[in-house]
């Protein structure tokens, strides 16, 4: 009989680490059960998989329930992202402890090592940096680097319980990357209003605001939000369009998690040779390769545009904490910390054509990775 896998996540960054591993494992033979919860579902769907809404076979997220559905299920081995604000992977990991299910979680960003793995939510980190508890640890944590694994250490988490797979999101990045057809990126500019004598952009925005409880007007975990960043960019843009030469259509990507108007009443006063469109549904692989500029702060959409050699910018200004992109970290892509530094970017960038287009070279192999170390184990 075929060993029988489990599938979880839910937030789309943990959905693009269990999702590429689903058809290898199906390839090889597993009996495969993918389950997804909020806007997991959604993301699952752009992969073309039908997930199962895990909250349709629970009465309520609690350990006893999810305690219920791995007796019933009875898998031989739990795979899962991690979450911000959500505690359904932590409670797998406990059940399948107690179950005795060997249990992975996947890393999907350098950022928020430890919390993830604690009784607090990401908006809780002040509460959590306080006092560094791990009481939801699955079987092993697997992550993308070295580096990765050094953070976790430092976080207080045993070495021993870390194995460094890389990123399966990358290996499915690369894999479409060396398929694209020029063709398939010129319909899909065409497809939204994007013409010849267009200079595109696009802003990767993150749910900052959302996620730590913010407004404009409060205190800033990381000294600036979403909104901030994008005042002081669209500042600059406005500044540098009436130079361009071409017509600059701005893609606003909002996240998931993120509400359709967060910026609705911040491009009202928009310089007429910028065009904005806002958006949570256009094919984020598409819009990396039909942009030719990406700017936002530290999140995965900059991450995987630069494996892609896209042209980007972090921006970062107000930053009062230790910067969160990894990029910066290692010495790829300096963060812009300074308007006056961004002003003199975006000038050169958009108006000269100046920037090289990002290099960062990661480690392949993930998801055979992940596999193996899975059947060392079952």
């Amino acid at each position: 009989m075929s060993k029988k896998v489990i599938l979880f996540s839910r937030d789309p960054g943990g959905t693009n680490t269990v999702a590429p591993l689903y058809e290898k494992l199906i390839e090889k033979g597993y009996c495969v059960k993918l389950y997804g919860k909020d806007v997991a579902l959604n993301k699952y769907s752009q992969y073309g998989l039908n997930a199962i809404d895990i909250n349709k076979k629970l009465n309520r997220i609690a350990q006893m329930d999810l305690y219920e559905f791995l007796l019933k299920e009875s898998p031989d081995f739990l795979i899962t992202g991690t979450s911000a604000d959500d505690f359904t992977e932590k409670y797998l990991w406990e059940c399948a402890k107690k179950l005795g299910i060997p249990s992975f979680a996947i890393l999907d960003q350098w950022v928020n090592y430890g919390v993830r793995f604690s009784k607090f939510s990401v908006n809780e980190l002040k509460e959590y940096e306080k006092k560094k508890e791990h009481i939801f640890l699955p079987s092993k944590i697997l992550v993308m680097d070295n580096y990765a694994k050094e953070q976790m250490v430092k976080e207080g988490i045993h070495e021993d319980k870390i194995l460094v797979s890389g990123h399966p999101y990358f290996d499915y990045l690369i894999k479409k990357k060396e398929a694209i057809d020029e063709k398939v990126v010129k319909n899909f500019r065409e497809s939204i209003g994007i013409k010849e004598d267009h200079y595109i952009i696009t802003y990767a925005s993150e749910p900052i605001s959302k996620t730590y409880n913010e407004n404009d007007n409060s205190e800033h975990f990381w000294g600036y939000t979403e909104r901030t960043i994008f005042k002081e960019f669209i500042d600059v843009l406005n500044q540098v369009a009436p130079k361009c030469r071409k017509k600059i259509k701005l893609i606003i990507r909002l996240h998931p998690k993120e509400n359709e108007n967060n910026y609705n009443d911040l491009i009202d006063n928009i310089h007429n040779n910028i065009s904005v469109l806002i958006d949570k549904k256009l094919d984020g692989f598409k819009l990396m390769c039909a942009s030719n500029l990406i700017c936002g702060m530290s999140s995965m959409f900059l991450i995987e545009s630069a494996i892609l050699e896209k042209s980007i910018i972090s921006i970062q200004i107000g930053l009062s904490r230790k910067n969160p992109f990894i990029l910066d970290k290692i010495g790829i892509v300096k963060s812009i910390l300074e308007k006056k530094e961004l002003e003199e970017i975006i000038q050169r960038v958009i108006l000269e054509d100046e920037i090289e287009k990002c290099k960062f070279q990661i480690q392949r192999g993930a998801i055979n990775n992940i596999i193996r170390f899975m059947e060392e184990v079952i």
